[in-house]
């Protein structure tokens, strides 16, 4: 029996046409992202810190998301140009210098755990130091933040520059540490004389340091640095506005306030994500010596 005006062959062949869409649908669904990740601690640790935000995003999108973290600039950069990184979470004096392989219309900036697009470096020491200025630093030994961090290291270094101190000639030592709590810990122990850490960390994370034995109230802020952007989240050049719309909304759709993103984001250390765009990193152009975008 044929449907009137229909042969059974266009019949099976629009069937067989909604099958391909819906086959090309899942295939899409499945597809693999990555997402690069440049830490500000260990990799273990940012893996730990980063994975139920990366659960949470493959079970929004639907994506087979991969997660790596990088140290290596150079080897990144080669990964972005060869297609092999679809976004990156990155301090924005690594966005500034790449931002010509990113899709500017995409960027997404971290909130810190009070809802604020900026955030500092502060210098500490133990109360017991006898260091109550930056100037006070001469000769001693400081242990900053690694070298991809834009407040414990591009601006903790502006700092001492605007100190009058020449961080490797007016040292006695310097180094670039780990996380915020490696360097505190090793100005409680007398390793160091000071260090930097992130704005938010001796507020945020008193309660932990004490369970493991560090008496807060030794340790003391000495300066903070300039306010600089937080992290930015930025999808290169040729991601399909469909990929990018899928990751983007899930980001800002997270929510403090709901107890299961509250987990999510209190882990990863942020506050939430809102929309950014590229002039909003001008400033750390300016700080680096970079040349504005038009």
């Amino acid at each position: 029996m044929m449907i009137k005006g229909l042969s059974k062959w266009s019949i099976t062949g629009a069937l067989f046409m909604c099958l391909l869409v819906a086959a090309s649908y899942a295939e899409e669904a499945k597809k693999r992202i990555t997402i690069a990740l440049f830490p500000c601690t260990d990799v273990v640790m940012s893996l730990k810190k980063f994975h139920p935000l990366v659960t949470y995003l493959k079970q929004e999108t639907g994506f087979d998301i991969e997660f790596m973290v990088s140290k290596d600039s150079a080897k990144f950069e080669r990964a972005i140009k060869n297609g092999d990184i679809h976004f990156a979470f990155q301090d924005p004096n690594i966005y500034v210098k790449l931002a010509d392989l990113y899709d500017k219309n995409t960027l997404v900036s971290a909130l810190t755990g009070k809802g604020s697009t900026s955030q500092s470096g502060v210098i500490i020491t133990r109360k017991d130091s006898g260091i109550n200025k930056v100037e006070d630093l001469r000769g001693k030994t400081v242990m900053f933040g690694p070298k991809l961090s834009v407040a414990r290291w591009v601006a903790a270094k502006m700092l001492f520059e605007e100190s009058g101190i020449n961080i490797d000639k007016d040292l006695q030592a310097y180094s670039n540490g780990g996380c915020c709590e490696d360097v505190a810990f090793n100005i409680y122990l007398k390793a160091v004389d000071a260090g930097v850490v992130c704005d938010h960390f001796l507020g945020e994370h008193s309660k932990k340091q004490k369970e493991l034995g560090m008496d807060t109230k030794q340790i003391v802020v000495v300066c903070k640095t300039r306010s600089v952007p937080t992290r930015v989240f930025a999808a290169r050049q040729g991601v399909s506005d469909d990929i990018v719309t899928r990751v983007n909304q899930a980001l800002l759709r997270l929510d403090k306030n709901k107890p299961a993103h509250a987990k999510i984001l209190h882990r990863a250390e942020l506050g939430g994500f809102q929309r950014s765009k590229d002039g909003d990193y001008d400033g750390i152009r300016m700080l680096m010596g970079v040349k504005t975008t038009e």
